[in-house]
């Protein structure tokens, strides 16, 4: 590049010294033009003006008198507003220091501070927004007034209210306490509300009595009812008023929100209580129940609750019926409910009986399913041989498992023919298989009796078909008892001989002592046959003096065969 170009000459220099000074000079002007204009305006001055431009984070306004201020973006944002270029404002001189500054919130805070200590003194309401949930409350904003509102202050019950729901919302609200330096205002929304409150409660136990029927829309839900709001009186629906049918929980039926019509059944105006019922505008199930249920009908129902006594059955809204603990099972003779059911089954069940004016219905589970003891005795009719294990043993017999929770019972007198059953059940042991007959089946009872010795025949019986009374047997002596010996007369068939019965001039007869003796009793009931060594020897005698009187008849008689035939056979 040619320097020369670049090189300035004194004419040159002297018109920039020129320029300059005259910038100097203007920027002076300028200023002290400003300061002119600041020193017509003093702080606190109002101003109406016009805004004629938005520069960067400021709003030039036109006050007039050749004068303009500036005001911060930042108010008209507090305030919500959007300023245009046009718009009229108002503002307070707020600095003249360095140029006319304004504010249009501080213009807004000194209006908005007379209608704040105008409201505290009058007890008015005010517009807050709520800008933000803070420790112990609110913060709110009262146009450009910051404020404080306190949770215990924000609801008539703050235990319920939901706090997230007033973030963002313009409410009303009464100042509790206003102090300018430094700034703190206090407001309550509860007062509000509760002086509403009371105007609404007093007009609405004014004007309602019990059975009027009304409409609110659910508040809140509980476990035992709900809230309804009917328009600033809230009154309850307690979940037993709700339906005929059991509820476990409000929301079953209701949800906050929904508009509901319910009767009043109860007023208290001193507590401010109501209590609500949608039940009573429906009809009684109940009315109907003597002609729709009665014993012997099979219904389906659900079961909805079990309790330690029995399960309670749902048969239709409102009518609920209970099968006890004892009608659950045929088998299980004290099932526990929640062993055969569970809550939300479907089940059918038998009517036993209807209680109307008690509300009550008893059911039975079990009585729907074929009786397992008829059921087995037709299966196994009297007389069938069956075999099964030995489940438990007491001191009068044990059981026998048949299969299917049914138990038969061999009683020891059905152990045995020719054993006393004491002696014979101790040959048994539990988990033993054996084989039994079957004597009866008792199904009202629901007990089955078995028997082992019936598995053969009665040698009693056996014995009796083919002896009678004046007969002789011939045996031997097994065993010797309180006055009488015990003789073994055929298998397995016993006879009693008294002991004075045996003749004197016989001795003491010993244990295995053959013997023949009369038969004098026969007893079936008893299963007892008595015997007789002396009553035969007296038939001996007897038929021995009749031969020998017949053989001398032939010949003639003697005195002495006259004089015993005389005594012995009772004649002469």
């Amino acid at each position: 590049m040619d320097t020369n170009q670049l090189s300035t000459t004194p004419d040159d220099e002297e018109r920039l010294d020129s320029t300059a000074a005259d910038e100097e000079s203007f920027a002076a002007l300028f200023a002290a033009s400003l300061q002119e204009q600041s020193d017509s305006f003093r702080r606190g001055d109002i101003l109406k003006g016009v805004i004629v431009a938005l520069d960067g984070d400021q709003v030039i306004v036109d006050v007039g008198a050749k004068a303009e201020g500036a005001v911060a973006l930042s108010d008209f944002s507090v305030l919500g507003l959007q300023p245009k270029v046009g718009d009229e404002v108002e503002a307070t001189v707020i600095s003249t220091a360095e140029g006319l500054k304004l504010s249009v919130l501080e213009m807004r805070k000194q209006e908005l501070w007379v209608g704040i200590e105008q409201a505290q003194a009058e007890g008015s309401a005010l517009t807050a927004k709520v800008v933000a949930e803070v420790k112990g409350g609110f913060r709110v904003e009262l146009g450009g007034i910051k404020g404080f509102m306190p949770k215990s202050e924000s609801d008539l019950d703050v235990r319920h209210a939901n706090a997230a729901a007033l973030v963002g919302k313009s409410i009303e609200v009464a100042v509790i306490e206003a102090t300018h330096k430094p700034e703190n205002v206090v407001v309550s929304r509860k007062r509000l509300l509760s002086a509403k409150a009371g105007e609404l409660r007093a007009d609405f136990f004014g004007r309602v009595k019990v059975g009027d029927r009304l409409s609110g829309e659910i508040k809140r839900l509980a476990d035992f009812g709900a809230f309804v709001d009917l328009g600033g009186v809230d009154g309850l629906l307690h979940v037993s008023d709700m339906a005929w049918r059991r509820i476990n929980h409000p929301s079953e039926l209701f949800s906050i929100g929904q508009k509901v019509t319910a009767e009043v059944i109860k007023l208290n105006a001193e507590t401010g209580k109501v209590s609500l019922s949608t039940k009573s505008l429906q009809a009684d199930p109940w009315e109907h129940a003597a002609t729709t249920y009665e014993p012997g009908m099979r219904l389906t129902g659900t079961v909805r609750r079990l309790l330690d006594f029995g399960a309670v059955v749902e048969l239709e809204a409102g009518v609920e019926g209970m099968i006890h603990r004892s009608e659950l099972s045929w088998t299980k003779k004290d099932a526990k409910p929640s062993e055969v059911l569970a809550e939300g089954d479907v089940v059918d069940v038998s009517v036993l009986e209807v209680e109307p004016k008690e509300r009550r219905i008893r059911l039975s589970l079990k009585e729907v399913s074929e009786n397992p003891w008829q059921a087995w005795l037709a299966a196994h009719p009297v007389g069938t041989h069956i075999s099964g294990p030995i489940r438990g043993i007491t001191e009068f017999g044990f059981f026998v498992g048949l299969g299917e929770g049914l138990d038969g019972l061999v009683h020891i007198g059905n152990l045995s023919w020719d054993r006393k059953g004491e002696e014979a059940i101790k040959e048994y042991k539990k988990g033993q298989q054996v084989e039994c007959a079957v004597l009866g089946v008792d199904i009202a009872r629901q007990r089955i009796s078995l028997g082992i010795k019936q598995l053969h025949s009665d040698p009693f019986e056996l014995f009796l078909a083919g002896a009678q009374r004046g007969g002789r047997v011939n045996g031997k002596v097994v065993e010797a008892v309180n006055g009488a010996l015990i003789v073994e007369i055929g298998e397995g068939v016993r006879g009693r001989l008294a002991l004075r019965e045996v003749p004197r001039e016989m001795g003491e007869l010993k244990v295995g002592t053959e013997v023949e003796a009369k038969v004098i009793e026969l007893d079936r009931k008893r299963r007892q046959i008595d015997l007789s060594i002396r009553q035969m020897q007296r038939d001996d005698e007897r038929d021995a003096v009749r031969n020998y009187s017949q053989k001398a008849e032939e010949k003639g008689p003697s005195a002495l065969a006259l004089e015993l035939q005389r005594k012995l056979l009772g004649k002469g």
